[in-house]
């Protein structure tokens, strides 16, 4: 302990050590402590501070001058840490009557060993006295054979200076999370290497959102669930809408988000990567994915795109959705369903997936509408704007040609219709069941001759590797039979509207 007292620990912005845990806990230090040397003890005590609160509930402990018992405020780590830091109180205890008693309140702390000599620590590179690391000092990356996965280079455990172990400590205190039910929990911590952006972020972001945080979380959500895509979607939907305007950050937190997305083309965007934790808790956390998102600053382009194509058509349409942000976020929340008294959200979780990593979100849009949607008692069609943002991605993001997006719209409008006044609802199934490029064609095909529809041309033109104007038969089976079954939708409504361009 005496050597706790005496060593200092040096706070520098300019040396990140590149490992997203350990530099969000350094800028959280930097911003209470500043830059410089600082007592061991002292961040430990303050982080202890931060990490401990009372619980509400009492305690006895025997006095053993009196043999009375005294009452005593019960502490513990705090939620969500707790989940991770297991270290129990400690206080001295005597016998009495045959059994053990507290002669004092427990104290919790958190103390670790300093080798003599220097060596290089594990995280950081830099020589000075080590400690092994413990889960305490970080929560998801310890122990070789539990979190090998994300350190396969550590065949032992990690070795690390007291700096890195007092910043891992201080890591708790700048993430996000968000609990979903009792079971769920999600945590998302932001990270740049440049540890100067970091530290505002975390001075006009981070920190403004934990101290407007519920007990359920700190993460502002647009909406949420139990799983990891959908809660990043939501999570990032609601931070991208307090560039514009907000009632939480500050105009310096705002344009500090917008420089960092890189709103400004004439400059070079920070890095910015989201670490995503989702798990289950109970009376300790169980980690199921781990997920790093980097493209953040394509999505927030992407976000802006759909937003200016939301505003042109209400304006165009003389609609009611002039506020595209809340419009976009029914969009995603729709993709649910009830399951045996749950809210089944599998659907948004597998669309957002897809939109994250740039992918192809079609297959689970189609699956949503044939096997949630068009089984709901009243069935409902997607929400008109639906169509048109997903269209946008498949030309921006897929590269999909404009005009035979525009052909499959229109045709798939009236196959919709005209299916619907047939009943052929069955010729909808068929042709989403399709498992090759030759059920497909048959059933534009049986399109033809029962409900009195041509097929246009280019639908029928197989090219090399089985695509249709450069784009694979599959995909354009499943657009169709997304734009058809959403149109039938809209008929057994009474409507007949397709969304606008189409």
């Amino acid at each position: 302990m005496e050597k706790e007292k005496e060593t200092k620990i040096n706070l520098k912005p300019d040396h990140p050590t590149g490992n997203f845990w350990i530099d969000t806990g350094l800028v959280v230090l930097l911003q209470h402590f500043g830059e410089g040397e600082h007592n061991l003890q002292s961040i430990r005590q303050w982080l202890l501070r931060k990490l401990v609160q009372k619980t509400g509930q009492k305690g006895e402990y025997l006095d053993p001058e009196t043999n009375d018992f005294r009452e005593y405020e019960k502490v513990n780590w705090t939620y969500p840490v707790s989940l991770f830091i297991k270290v129990p109180g400690s206080a001295r205890k005597i016998k009495y009557k045959g059994k053990s008693y507290f002669i004092e309140p427990p104290i919790f702390d958190l103390n670790f060993d300093l080798s003599k000599r220097a060596e290089t620590c594990d995280i950081c590179g830099e020589k000075a006295p080590l400690t092994d690391a413990k889960m305490w000092m970080y929560p998801f990356i310890v122990a070789p054979k539990k979190f090998g996965t994300f350190y396969p280079g550590t065949k032992r455990g990690l070795r690390i200076c007291a700096r890195c172990a007092l910043s891992g400590l201080a890591g708790y205190l700048g993430w996000l999370f968000k609990a979903h039910g009792r079971e769920n929990i999600h945590f998302f911590v932001f990270y740049t290497p440049d540890l100067f952006e970091l530290q505002q972020l975390y001075r006009e972001v981070i920190r403004v959102f934990q101290l407007k945080g519920e007990k359920s979380g700190t993460a502002p959500l647009a909406f949420s669930g139990p799983y990891l895509h959908e809660a990043v979607l939501g999570l990032l939907l609601e931070l991208f809408s307090q560039i514009e305007k907000s009632s939480l950050l500050s105009d310096e937190g705002r344009a500090l988000l917008a420089d960092i997305l890189g709103t400004d083309s004439s400059k070079s965007p920070v890095p910015l990567s989201l670490y995503v934790i989702s798990g289950k808790s109970g009376r300790s956390f169980n980690m199921q994915q781990f997920q790093e998102f980097s493209h953040l600053h394509s999505f927030y382009g992407l976000y802006r795109q759909w937003k200016n194509l939301l505003s042109g058509t209400a304006q165009s349409e003389n609609l009611e959705y002039s506020q595209p942000h809340a419009k976009l976020v029914q969009i995603f929340q729709q993709f649910h369903a009830r399951r045996e008294r749950q809210n089944e959200t599998l659907w948004r979780e597998k669309i957002a997936w897809a939109i994250l990593e740039f992918r192809d979100p079609f297959p689970s849009i189609e699956s949503f509408l044939f096997e949630a949607r068009a089984k709901e008692k009243n069935p409902q069609p997607l929400i008109f704007g639906t169509l048109e943002i997903f269209r946008h991605y498949a030309k921006e993001v897929l590269k999909m040609d404009e005009r035979l997006l525009r052909t499959l719209a229109g045709f798939g409008h009236n196959l919709g219709y005209s299916a619907h006044g047939a009943n052929e609802m069955g010729l909808l199934y068929a042709l989403r069941n399709a498992k090759n490029a030759d059920e497909f064609f048959r059933v534009l095909n049986d399109v033809q001759f029962r409900l009195e529809l041509t097929v246009p041309e280019e639908l029928l033109s197989i090219q090399t590797g089985e695509k249709i104007k450069g784009t694979p038969w599959q995909r354009i089976k499943t657009l169709l039979s997304i734009f058809a079954m959403n149109s039938y939708l809209r008929a057994n409504r009474g409507e007949n509207k397709q969304e606008v361009n189409q």
